[in-house]
């Protein structure tokens, strides 16, 4: 698609030009790092795809649960940082997010679109259960970014 410049400076022209290119690039780049996470995902299923690579004392991750890490992955802000993605032996998919040994934060997905979530911050350790249809909740959102702030 041509962008039509009409009435613009060339000045005005190329910054924005500059600017849509930088955007791409911008966007080429959490694109990258969010099919890493997805890619990471799917690798957890194919673990536990087959009878024989299960143990005795784990579940195999469900479809529902794939598709609902992989929704969640997808709906994450623009910019946001992407997870270590491992698989549990209940069956759930976990999502970690690492700081430092006291900043962290996890959440288990889970069958039937339930998030568990825990997080240590400083001195505090927040958790919770959630419900996961389309928007990842704010609360969890929220308490990731704050894993990533200040000291």
């Amino acid at each position: 698609m041509k962008t039509t410049y009409s009435g613009m400076s060339d000045a005005a022209r190329l910054l924005d030009e500059t600017r849509q290119q930088i955007f791409a690039r911008c966007n080429n780049a959490i694109t990258l790092s969010r099919n890493d996470a997805i890619e990471a995902v799917l690798e957890a299923w194919q673990s536990t795809d087959e009878d024989w690579k299960v143990n005795a004392d784990e579940a195999a991750v469900t479809e529902d649960v794939i598709d609902a890490a992989i929704r969640f992955i997808r709906n994450l802000p623009l910019g946001f940082p992407q997870p270590e993605v491992t698989r549990e032996p209940d069956g759930h998919i976990n999502f970690e997010w690492y700081r430092s040994p006291r900043r962290v934060f996890s959440v288990s997905i889970a069958p039937n679109n339930r998030l568990h979530w825990a997080a240590l911050i400083g001195t505090e350790s927040p958790r919770g259960t959630a419900c996961y249809l389309e928007k990842i909740p704010v609360s969890i959102l929220d308490t990731v970014a704050r894993v990533f702030e200040g000291d």
